[in-house]
């Protein structure tokens, strides 16, 4: 593997500096949070930008961090590799605000912000005609702009449309040849993004591409907009309101099985699909599994500074089956394409769709 990306590269350095700063000021403007609350989110933006790593308290999860430990407890955090210690951050984050006392998703004002001010007839008019296949995957892909946490010193970026890996005729032949198939998909965002994935998997299932859908979420809050079940359920109720019956088919599908929702511990580990266990590994390797967005990249090829040149085949050839990224680029990781500037691989105006085959 290449050197692995820390908190030391310019970009890891701004998201810890930056964003998470105007994060914290959002969510004690979002909730009633009191002095216990407040004291330990300054605490924690404070010691995650010049502090040293401590172990977790104890929780539920101790054990469990404790074993995804790789020796960074207890080492400055810009030592740190950045996929690591930004999961650990958001660990961290939930703690401070006593989720898993309250329940209460800390980001969930932001999704739900997003869910009601999407306009039907402006937004989703293209919904009234049947989608072809082309234009239900290239809907999910660039859903994938919708990023809330990336959006927090973004703004509203516009994509170019500029696709710096296309594989988009191989994931069609794909399921020309051989659907219908059972179909996985790592969800990423909530809100706009959630939607347009629903959206791909009421195709596959209407044109009998697939047979039946699996969808994976986070098992908690994570990442600003990373869609949890509630999440699903949400953007389920909210689809029955859009056009095209896509709503209305996937109720139906999950009221008959072809539609699942599923989550694991390990979609919140810090560490690359690399280190699935073997329980995640068994459920991916039969059909094809769809990742989707940045966050699920880094962690399929690695964290790393890779050569663009890499082929993403030798990537990920440890995945136990069919596998295809959808992925608007928000972080330096490139693999498979020509390269590309700093800048340009983490301002969300370029995408890629990659596919592996065993």
């Amino acid at each position: 593997m290449p050197p692995v990306i820390t908190l030391e590269s310019p970009f890891a350095r701004q998201v810890f500096h930056e964003r998470h700063a105007v994060l914290f000021n959002r969510l004690k403007d979002a909730h009633p949070y009191g002095p216990k609350e407040r004291a330990a989110l300054d605490n924690l933006l404070e010691t995650s930008q010049n502090g040293t790593i401590a172990e977790p308290e104890p929780a539920f999860d101790r054990e469990q961090w404790l074993a995804w430990d790789q020796r960074h407890f207890g080492t400055p955090w810009p030592k740190a590799p950045f996929l690591w210690a930004e999961s650990y951050f958001y660990r961290l984050l939930l703690g401070a605000v006593g989720y898993f006392e309250t329940k209460v998703d800390p980001f969930g004002p932001f999704k739900t912000a997003e869910l009601h001010t999407l306009n039907e007839k402006e937004d989703y008019a293209w919904l009234e005609n049947p989608l072809d296949f082309d234009a239900a995957l290239m809907a999910s892909l660039y859903g994938n702009r919708a990023d809330l946490g990336f959006q927090l010193i973004a703004g509203n970026t516009e994509i170019h449309n500029q696709l710096v890996a296309d594989d988009s005729a191989k994931v069609h032949d794909f399921f020309r040849r051989r659907g219908p198939v059972p179909v996985t998909f790592v969800l990423d965002n909530a809100g706009r993004e959630l939607l347009s994935d629903l959206i791909f998997a009421d195709h596959l299932l209407t044109n009998d591409l697939a047979t039946d859908v699996t969808l994976h979420t986070k098992p908690y809050p994570y990442y600003v907009s990373d869609a949890t079940m509630t999440d699903v359920s949400d953007c389920m109720r909210r689809l029955k309101d859009l056009p095209g019956g896509a709503g209305q088919r996937l109720h139906a599908a999950a009221a008959d099985g072809r539609l699942r929702i599923r989550t694991h511990p390990f979609h919140c580990a810090p560490l690359s699909f690399h280190d699935m266990p073997a329980d995640l590994a068994n459920e991916l390797k039969s059909g094809l599994t769809i990742f989707k967005g940045d966050l699920n990249y880094r962690r399929l090829v690695g964290d790393c500074y890779w050569d663009p040149a890499t082929p993403f085949r030798q990537t990920v050839s440890y995945l136990p089956g069919p596998t295809v990224a959808l992925r608007i680029l928000k972080s330096e990781v490139l693999v498979g394409a020509d390269n590309l500037e700093s800048a340009e691989r983490t301002a969300g105006t370029h995408a890629m769709i990659q596919m592996y085959q065993p």
